[in-house]
């Protein structure tokens, strides 16, 4: 559910910085979602099935459980606010 909502709110952003900066929106948009969901997914089929084997020995790890569980949300985010800066941020001297 988390990923969900931030994909489309990264959508959402990508589709009206589009709109502000006078470029096609729906490209735009599609490369927001894309910049959240390959990162996301690959870290879901690499990175979280190890951490959730891990998790089956140490169940009281929170730290891991949330890590496990949510990690993927924070690293689509992060490339895809990393995408916007440079597609969307004038360069200014």
């Amino acid at each position: 559910m988390p990923g969900t909502l931030a994909a489309i709110i990264i959508t959402v952003l990508f589709f009206k910085s589009a709109l502000d900066a006078g470029k096609n929106p729906v490209p735009m948009a599609l490369t927001g979602f894309l910049a959240f969901f390959i990162p996301a997914l690959l870290w879901t089929y690499f990175i979280t099935p190890d951490l959730k084997d891990t998790l089956q020995h140490d169940p009281g790890n929170t730290l891991l459980k949330l890590t496990a569980n949510y990690a993927y949300v924070a690293l689509g985010t992060t490339c895809s606010v990393w995408v916007w800066f440079k597609i969307f941020k004038k360069n200014t001297p």
